[in-house]
């Protein structure tokens, strides 16, 4: 999996084109709660699924310029 966290349940790749151009993104789909008032949001496991993707960002060159991270959880508030 090209982002390593134990929180990314499956990764996509897309493309979003506009008149001015392209842009590859990488749709991750994680577990965790992202909406902040939900009691089951985990501040420390966001924030590093967070950073891990920008890592990912750094280290992957022009292969990737945007990640979207998607909760696959459902029930959120």
């Amino acid at each position: 999996m090209p982002l390593d966290n134990p929180h990314v349940s499956n990764v996509l790749f897309d493309l979003e084109v506009s008149l001015t151009g392209m842009v590859s993104v990488m749709v991750v789909e994680t577990d965790l709660h992202l909406n902040v008032r939900d009691p089951r949001h985990d501040v420390q496991a966001v924030n590093k699924l967070l950073a891990d993707a920008r890592n990912y960002l750094e280290t992957s060159g022009d292969q990737v310029t945007k990640i979207r991270i998607v909760s696959i959880s459902g029930g959120q508030l």
